[in-house]
């Protein structure tokens, strides 16, 4: 198991903010519907699974702004791994 942590940045042609999250919520949308467990942060998302499904999930979460309409995304994506596996209540057991 790892940690994915995915944060998507719709840049053009929306102008509010408003506009700029109805693009964000259908990426967090796609991350419910993986089947992967997750969990929804102020910046971004963190995703656990296995390394291929995570960084399949990344890619497709990027790809969203552009199917919407978008120009331009920037998209950061970090991975956590560690030899025998993370989870996320593992990783965040020492802060709930």
């Amino acid at each position: 198991m790892v940690l994915g942590d995915i944060a998507v940045m719709p840049l053009r042609p929306y102008g509010t903010e408003e506009e700029m999250y109805k693009v964000v919520d259908e990426c967090i949308d796609l991350i419910k519907k993986s089947g992967l467990k997750y969990e929804i942060g102020a910046n971004s998302t963190t995703v656990e699974g296995d390394l291929d499904r995570v960084f399949d999930l990344a890619k497709k979460v990027h790809l969203v702004p552009f199917e919407l309409g978008c120009e331009r995304v920037i998209t950061i994506f970090r991975v956590d791994q560690k030899k025998g596996g993370l989870s996320i209540d593992e990783k965040l057991k020492h802060h709930r």
